[in-house]
């Protein structure tokens, strides 16, 4: 046995008494060891069946399954760090300088990657309490409108209807208001038509019921709200709030716009422009001639001077 520890000392070590040493710590911390050892096992075991739960909480709320690997991981490899340093602790060897270094190499990522970090914990929101899924149409504040394709941990695709690819940072997402028209089985379709002031607002408005009602698509056709909305400045405004499914407000949308156009076209309903009146007055006779005055001065010049020849 002492050949053995001799070959070790004559590899590893130079110093004859570190291993001496190393010898009297593992003898002094043996049941600390030990104890360290235990420690890790059971918290390895507690660790694991944490995953477990962690995993089938998030299945069972139906969480994206990418975040939900992620966050098990990181749940768990965060755990297993803190498992670590605690056995480090536990057979002398002081973990405050390992914290310290860790902390401040966090606080440093943090600040070099702030923006990025704030996509990040967005799209892991995005993902976790689902606002929207791929496939669905949104529309954002920043007029952004669009099917969406993907959702990434650092930006979200949308498709736009001209097959753009808009990458929308998921911070800009989580921080306005997002419109998804997806997740209803019905919307209400908000159609405003300004008619001239000269035309029968009631034949107008009759005219649009009879349209309405036209289309079977329409759910609330009998009950549909409409009316005069305002009087503006060059028109009297009509509203109308027909209801469809959500799969037909296109085709239906484009469909009604173009019947109105040609039944207000059909019964002389005007669709003003903006316009405005101006009023021409005739000038007095004594007006004009000071207007000539102050435009042509040398003719005022000439009659003085012939004024002074003659006297």
């Amino acid at each position: 046995m002492s050949e053995f520890w001799a070959a070790l000392e004559s590899i590893f070590f130079k110093d004859a008494n570190l291993l001496k040493r190393f010898h009297t710590w593992v003898g002094d911390r043996g049941p600390d060891i030990i104890i360290a050892i235990i420690t890790f096992l059971i918290g390895r075991a507690i660790i694991r069946f944490i995953r477990q739960m962690i995993e089938k909480v998030m299945i069972h709320g139906n969480y994206d399954r990418t975040a939900m690997t992620f966050i098990s991981q990181i749940a768990y490899y965060t755990m297993y760090g803190v498992l670590v340093l605690i056995c480090i602790n536990q057979i002398g060897i002081p973990t405050t300088s390992f914290v310290a270094a860790f902390g401040a190499f966090g606080i440093a990522i943090g600040l070099a990657l702030q923006n990025n970090m704030s996509n990040f914990a967005s799209g892991l929101l995005l993902l976790l309490f689902k606002p929207f899924e791929a496939g669905d149409w949104i529309s954002t504040d920043n007029n952004v409108e669009g099917t969406v394709k993907s959702i990434q941990f650092m930006h979200t695709v949308i498709a736009t209807k001209e097959n753009k690819l808009v990458y929308v940072p998921n911070s800009l997402l989580t921080s306005q208001v997002v419109t998804n028209t997806t997740t209803v089985n019905e919307r209400v379709m908000s159609f405003s038509f300004d008619i001239n002031y000269a035309n029968d607002h009631h034949k107008a408005i009759e005219l649009l019921k009879t349209i309405f009602k036209s289309h079977d698509e329409i759910i609330n056709a009998d009950t549909l709200e409409i009316g005069i909305r305002e009087f503006a400045e060059n028109s009297v405004r009509i509203v109308a709030y027909p209801k469809v499914r959500t799969e037909k407000y296109w085709p239906v949308f484009y469909e009604i716009m173009s019947q109105v156009k040609d039944t207000f076209d059909a019964n002389g309903i005007d669709i003003p422009y903006p316009q405005r009146v101006i009023h021409v007055y005739e000038a007095p006779e004594e007006t004009k001639n000071n207007i000539d005055l102050v435009d042509n001065p040398e003719s005022d010049a000439d009659v003085t001077k012939d004024e002074q020849a003659t006297i």
